[in-house]
């Protein structure tokens, strides 16, 4: 996602019994598709193989279903491919693609590779894409959101966009603090990143916004990588390859109802960015946390 303007401004499915429990898998006002059995090991795809059912896309001016149409989005060899289109002296429009439904306490996995295409106006950019969840409130680029970002060189980096806040934390250079799992980047109970920096006398983190870095770089440019997001309640942490390499905690939305006020952001839908550069994803699937 290009955010210097954003910073700037502030600003498989098919017919099946849903297996995930309520609490994971929750429903929109649009009508609902049941997802597929779990496999063995509780993951269910949210990739068919054949076609889009179960999505929808968004872009910057032209809105929903366009991109589609404009073969920007097209499911290939069992994979999604986005933005294989032939290279042209056109700008295309960044924006998204989204499921109908809604998800939370659940651990999201994704396999891409980088194809060779890149668009105006960012044809000389490095490639850039990212992982959308606790996508809330109205279809928007950008939306009320968090990204888990897959850009060259910055894979894992959390945006939070649109007044979402949080709190990164409490590690660096790809050292986790003591009292932070390497598993999965979270505190382990009873220690959290705010309560080591109040017992040393430090005063407590408060929630930010926009981008938060993430530590080490373990992405492959030229190959397959497996990233995955664990979304829990209101914290989430960031894996690249097997490496936890960011956390947060204490994600809040701005209040729809209440203006300047937060309410505790803890599910939405999930999205894939549609942003200037081919990629492949041959793997899109979550599992339940509950």
């Amino acid at each position: 996602m290009n955010r210097r303007h954003l910073l700037k401004t502030g600003a498989s499915f098919a017919l099946g019994c849903a297996v995930l429990p309520q609490r994971a898998l929750t429903q929109t006002n649009s009508p609902r598709l049941p997802l597929p059995p779990a496999g063995a090991d509780g993951w269910v795809s949210l990739l068919n193989g054949r076609d889009l059912t179960g999505w929808y896309t968004m872009l910057e001016k032209s809105g929903k279903s366009v991109a589609e149409a404009k073969k920007m989005v097209t499911m290939e060899e069992e994979m999604l491919h986005i933005l294989g289109n032939q290279v042209t002296d056109e700008h295309f429009e960044p924006g998204y693609l989204a499921t109908n439904q809604e998800f939370e306490n659940v651990r999201i996995r994704l396999e891409y590779k980088w194809g060779m295409k890149q668009f105006e106006p960012r044809s000389l950019s490095k490639r850039d894409n990212g992982l959308l969840y606790g996508l809330v409130g109205a279809d928007k680029v950008w939306p009320t959101c968090v990204e888990c970002q897959i850009e060259e060189g910055d894979v894992g980096d959390f945006f939070l966009v649109s007044g979402v806040r949080g709190i990164q934390g409490d590690h660096g250079a790809g050292l986790f603090a003591q009292g932070v799992s390497r598993e999965h980047g979270f505190p382990t109970p009873g220690e959290t990143g705010n309560g080591a920096r109040a017992a040393k006398g430090q005063p407590v983190a408060e929630p930010v916004t926009g981008r938060l870095k993430k530590d080490g770089n373990f992405e492959n440019l030229n190959d397959w990588n497996v990233v995955e997001v664990i979304w829990q309640g209101d914290q989430a942490a960031h894996l690249v390859n097997g490496r936890a390499v960011n956390s947060i905690s204490g994600l809040q939305q701005p209040d729809p109802q209440n203006p300047g006020k937060f309410i505790p952001l803890t599910r939405g839908k999930i999205a894939i960015e549609i942003e200037f550069a081919e990629i492949w994803f041959r793997r899109i699937e979550v599992k339940s946390l509950v």
